[in-house]
This record gives C-alpha cells, structure tokens and sequence, in this order.
C-alpha cells in the first residue's frame, strides 16, 4: 500500500515546523537576538549619559539590520536546503514545488517581523519612555518582508552565496536610497524610512516595497520550479 502524499498545505507546515527547529537548534537565532538587542544598548547608554540622539537616528540603525538578519535568517536557510536538500522526501514528492519556498517564508518572516517591532519598541522606550508610532512599526514590519523576499529570490538563484549577496544587495539598496534622485523610489530601506517619516506618505511606500519584493518573489518561484530534483 503506497504512502498517502501530503497536501500543499501539510506539506507547507511540515517545512514551517521543521525550519523553525533547526533554527532554534543552530546559532541565528541568538546572533539575531544579539543583533536586535544593539540598538537597545546604545539607546540605553545614550539616555543615561545624555547623549545627542533621536529616535530618527535609531531608526536608521534597525534599516542597517534590515540588510543583514533577513539574509541570516531567511537567505541562508533557503539556500542550504536548496544546496543540500534536506528535506529529500518533500522534493521527491508530486507536491507543489512552491510549497518548499512558502514554508521557509512562513516560519522565518514572523520571526523577523517580531524581532524588528519588538526591538524598535524597546528602543524607543528605552530612549525616550515612550511607544513608537505605529506608522515606524508598520514600515518596519513591511520592510521585512519586502526584504525577505529579496533573500527568497537570490538564495533560489545563487543558493551558496544566498546570504552574502542579500546583504551586499541591501547595502546598495541603502546606497542607493540615499541618492536625491528617482532611483530611490525603488528602495526598500527609502520606502521604509519614508513610510515611518513625518510627512505622512503612506500610497507611494507601499506599491513601492509591493513591487520590489513581488518581483524577487516571483523570480524565487519560478526558479524553485525548475530545480532539478
């Protein structure tokens, strides 16, 4: 009697479970944590010795994380299951191949998003006794997920080096949207900053990061579709 074949989405929250697991098993998580936890130290250090800062430049640092934990989170899980096909049994089955990329996203992206907006709210609170606007939470969370679907993308094409080039592609991304030109509109890091900005804009960050991270998305499912089994 031949083993049943698990649906799409069993299948996507057996990858959900086992990815969760392996990474509490491994050293991301704790580097992520120790990562988040940056800000709060410096926001700390700079309350209590009174030093000049502001939430605006506190903000800039969790941008500069946003090019590195996605990556470490999401990148190098993608393309380590890709390289060494650790879950053999799901990728020899006549299952939607998406569903492997989708697991990933669905175990690792809350993480992220939680670690961002927890992290931001103990900064500000920390600094200035007081909560963040929900517009800076909101444009944190966004950014997230924008950005790991940057690393689902390049971790499908370039599985080795899946980390490495997410975080060199966020850091122009971050160049990039510190240009006074249009070509900032197409980064994520400017959308974000902008989103959490006082000025309100609100249409224009959110079809922005929609496109980019939709584009990368895409390009991550079409290429796990032809991956060789």
């Amino acid at each position: 009697m031949s083993a049943k074949v698990p649906g799409t989405w069993s299948t996507i929250a057996t990858l959900a479970g086992v990815t969760l697991r392996r990474l509490r098993r491994g050293k991301a998580l704790w580097i992520g944590e120790v990562l988040g936890a940056l800000p709060v130290v410096y926001a700390a250090i700079a309350r209590s010795r009174q030093l000049a800062g502001s939430s605006d430049d506190l903000f800039k640092i969790w941008l500069l994380l946003m090019a590195i934990v996605p990556a470490m989170f999401v990148g190098a899980s993608i393309g380590e299951e890709i390289e060494d096909r650790t879950s053999t049994y799901l990728w020899s089955r006549p299952i939607a191949r998406w569903a492997v990329l989708a697991g990933k996203l669905c175990a690792l992206v809350p993480l992220v998003i939680g670690l961002f907006v927890i992290g931001w709210i103990a900064t500000v609170g920390v600094l200035a006794n007081e909560l963040p606007s929900a517009t800076s939470c909101i444009a944190l969370a966004l950014g997230c997920i924008a950005t790991s679907l940057v690393a689902a993308g390049i971790a499908t094409l370039v599985p080795k080096h899946g980390m490495a080039l997410t975080i060199g592609y966020m850091l122009v991304d971050m160049f990039i949207g510190a240009m006074p030109f249009s070509l900032a509109e197409l980064s994520i890091t400017h959308q974000a900053a902008v989103l959490a900005g006082p000025t309100g804009a609100v249409q224009t960050p959110l079809i922005a990061m929609a496109i980019v991270g939709g584009l990368w998305g895409a390009i991550g499912l079409l290429r796990i579709r032809r991956l060789e089994v």
